[in-house]
């Protein structure tokens, strides 16, 4: 998985937040602490247990990582970040109009698996001849529109695929306010030449 863009998303609100919340919990959760261990002490007749303070760096760190793979999937989370969940598999259905500078007309299918969090994605495209995954990528939300996805892409033939070579490219792809659908068009570079559309349906 790699990093993406967001178009006016705040992000460095996000982690001021989360490390407000870790500079804050940390001397409250010493303070139970404490507190337990002061029962213990009564009940059990321990007594000298040190408390360890909480270090507020392990804290946000937690913070983070609990935000970066579940918290930020919250339906009114998302919508106030204004972040698509676009995780899952997609169903693929492209028309080449145009290979190897000549005008084509050529349909193919492919399974395309999304995974995301937060802050990383990765984009995996698999037809019968090829795979390809990307390599950087942006999202920006259009209200009233969707959410449209701009990302590269590395291609990287089957073994068998001896007419075909590695080739990059990229995408640009409009999906719908509710994630359940999308369409765009994809371009290739001078090794391939080919540019065409994409239709995408989310797979239950």
């Amino acid at each position: 998985m790699h990093d993406y863009s967001m178009d006016k998303h705040p992000k460095e609100t996000v982690l001021f937040f989360l490390a407000l919340i870790a500079i804050t919990a940390a001397p409250i959760i010493k303070g139970l602490a404490e507190s337990l261990v002061s029962l213990l002490e009564v009940s059990t007749g321990w007594s000298s247990v040190p408390v360890v303070a909480v270090p507020v760096f392990a804290l946000f760190a937690g913070l983070y990582f609990l935000f970066d793979k579940y918290l930020w999937k919250v339906s009114w989370l998302r919508k106030v970040l204004l972040v698509p969940d676009l995780n899952g598999k997609w169903s693929c259905n492209g028309h080449t109009s145009l290979k190897n500078a000549e005008l084509a007309d050529y349909n193919w299918n492919a399974t395309i698996s999304i995974t995301q969090s937060w802050s990383k994605i990765m984009i995996h495209l698999k037809t019968s001849q090829s795979e390809s995954k990307s390599i950087s990528a942006s999202i920006f939300h259009e209200a009233g529109v969707g959410y449209r996805l701009l990302y590269q892409f590395n291609n990287k033939p089957n073994a068998d695929e001896l007419d075909l070579s590695n080739h990059s490219g990229s995408a640009e792809l409009l999906f719908s306010e509710d994630t359940t659908s999308g369409s765009g068009s994809y371009y290739t570079d001078r090794h391939r030449t080919t540019v065409g559309t994409m239709i995408l349906k989310r797979e239950k």
